[in-house]
């Protein structure tokens, strides 16, 4: 038979166990069975008991097969050992059912589990998932929405004024995904921090560049040309806006920052138009050039304003957060999220913790490793 063309990678993985390892190779080229393999050796050699091995995998349904995997695999090898090998190789089997084999989150609870009083958590916490996590989620934002939509912060109010169109995400399920999303990456603050912004200059620009564009519409030779028509779309736009504005005695940039993200969404920025149909000193490629560099300004007005938007809105959803957490601690749970950041905080700031894990495990196997997020890792 021939060897497989990696077979001297897969015997070191099953020979060099005194080594750190890590396995990089495509999905179903066998990493599972290798790291099946080295546990396998690792118990049979007599280098640890599979007690002392901690492996990692993805998800419930991969940590089940891969017991499956092991308890096939460990009865093979006992068939061919020596007598001391099959020693161990059976002692292996009377404990795989309770080995340390799950996904990471299984681990942190047991550990939080073993530790309550130094995690300060509950010891009879559950783990809130699914459904249960939805529930308590929906529950916070509704008491949350609640409370602030008569008078909505800056944040909100801002998102709210938004046009929605047939297909839109409407505003108010926006602020649900942001506030999930917050409480998903709450481990993460530095990234929603907001920096200072001066949203009326931005947007004057954007609409002085566009007012700039409009203006030609007034020197166009053949007005039913689609591109002169979108010249003119612009030029109106501007003049409604400046009308308004003259009327109401001042800038509404709430609405403002609406309607420019409504007009970036027209089709008007792809009408070209054909033949020449400006006066003689203007080129047909000029004009549409200084349409294109609105259109970029706008789009970077508008990407400005939601960067800020969405760190605005992440001080106003805090108040969302701690309403979830809160309902949390009154049911006794954690969502899995708490399971990664109390384990984490657990072992990195207690001596103690680490000291008795270095004690109780020999070795760590990771399945999926490319998975894993930093602080999984």
């Amino acid at each position: 038979m021939t060897p497989l063309a990696d077979s001297t990678a897969r015997e070191r993985i099953r020979g060099d166990l005194a080594s750190t390892l890590v396995v990089e190779a495509a999905a179903g080229t066998g990493k599972t069975t290798e790291l099946v393999a080295r546990i396998v050796a690792l118990v049979r050699l007599g280098h640890t008991t599979l007690d002392r091995i901690l492996s990692v995998t993805f998800t419930d349904l991969a940590a089940g097969e891969m017991k499956l995997r092991l308890r096939t695999e460990l009865e093979t090898a006992r068939t061919e050992g020596t007598p001391e090998e099959q020693g161990r190789l059976t002692r292996a089997l009377g404990v795989l059912e309770v080995a340390p084999i799950g996904t990471i989150h299984s681990f942190c609870a047991d550990l939080l589990r073993e530790r309550p009083v130094e995690a300060r958590v509950d010891p009879v916490f559950t783990v809130a998932a699914g459904e249960e996590q939805e529930r308590l989620f929906d529950q916070a934002f509704e008491a949350w929405f609640q409370r602030i939509v008569g008078d909505p912060p800056e944040g909100v109010r801002r998102l709210l004024r938004r046009k929605v169109r047939s297909g839109d995400v409407p505003p108010r399920e926006l602020l649900r995904q942001a506030g999930r999303d917050l409480i998903e990456h709450r481990d993460f603050d530095g990234a929603w921090r907001r920096d200072p912004f001066d949203r009326a200059a931005v947007l004057e620009r954007a609409l002085s560049k566009l007012a700039s564009v409009g203006e030609l519409a007034a020197r166009a030779q053949r007005p039913d040309d689609w591109a002169a028509k979108s010249i003119a779309e612009i030029d109106r736009f501007v003049a409604e806006v400046r009308r308004r504005e003259a009327a109401r005695g001042g800038r509404d940039l709430d609405g403002l920052e609406a309607e420019l993200q409504e007009l970036l969404r027209r089709r008007l920025w792809n009408w070209r138009g054909g033949g020449r149909w400006f006066a003689k000193e203007l080129e047909k490629a000029s004009v549409l050039a200084l349409r294109d560099d609105a259109k970029i300004e706008l789009e970077g007005a508008l990407d400005a304003c939601a960067a800020d938007l969405a760190a605005c809105l992440r001080e106003e959803l805090r108040p969302l957060c701690d309403a979830y957490e809160a309902l949390k601690a009154r049911a006794g749970c954690l969502d899995f999220l708490d399971l990664l950041l109390r384990a984490r905080d657990l072992v990195r700031d207690d001596g103690e913790v680490r000291r008795s894990l270095q004690e109780t495990f020999t070795h760590l196997l990771v399945d999926e490793f490319q998975d894993t997020d930093p602080l999984q890792a």
